[in-house]
């Protein structure tokens, strides 16, 4: 069709190329919009799998802190009984070591007293022979000596069994102390170092 004279030619078919313009906006903007639907989608999906992620992780962590407490605990209790079961031994071992120390003190009480009664034997003989010796007329020795010095080996006797009683029983009561501080010491040890965190694990982390 001839274009009419006079009649711009930048203006022939306005109509029509504003009509191909709409709608090629139009199509322009539903595949902004199918984008943008797309990427939010996209996006929810990853919040998504970052959220089931992280629960994941927080189970797994909460797992192995519980099976760690665990461990912990059943470390703790074996250790524990343990300690009370070595305090027992120094208990009953303490008794035994007590027990005999009582023996020996009687043991030796028993020979002090027999060493006493073999010195009364001996002085009783002696007075009964100055005595003769006296009605014979002959000069009676003085026996004051002797009764003194049986009298003081009585008391050093008995003074001295005492004293070794408190020495044996102050000396095996401290080895017993001491003993129960050395295992409670090391018990104390085996927790700190127990729950102490592991470097490499916590490097790992």
């Amino acid at each position: 069709m001839d274009t009419p004279a006079g009649t711009p030619r930048g203006l022939h078919g306005g109509p029509a190329l504003m009509d191909r313009l709409q709608t090629h906006a139009w199509q322009l903007l539903a595949l902004l919009l199918a984008a943008l639907l797309v990427w939010q989608s996209l996006a929810r999906l990853g919040a998504e799998r970052d959220a089931a992620q992280a629960r994941t992780d927080l189970a797994t962590d909460r797992e192995a802190a519980a099976t760690a407490a665990l461990h912990a605990s059943e470390r703790y209790r074996q250790r524990e009984g343990a300690y009370r079961e070595r305090l027992d031994f120094l208990a009953r071992d303490t008794d035994l070591a007590l027990a005999r120390a009582a023996a020996d003190a009687d043991a030796a009480r028993a020979a002090a007293g027999r060493l006493r009664g073999d010195l009364a034997s001996y002085l009783t003989a002696h007075r009964a022979a100055a005595q003769t010796r006296a009605a014979a007329g002959q000069c009676a020795p003085d026996t004051a000596a002797l009764d003194l010095l049986a009298e003081l080996q009585r008391r050093a006797d008995e003074r001295a069994g005492a004293l070794a009683r408190i020495a044996d029983d102050a000396r095996h009561r401290g080895s017993a102390c001491e003993r129960a501080y050395d295992a409670g010491l090391a018990l104390t040890s085996a927790l700190t170092s127990t729950m102490t965190p592991d470097p490499r694990h916590a490097q790992a982390r």
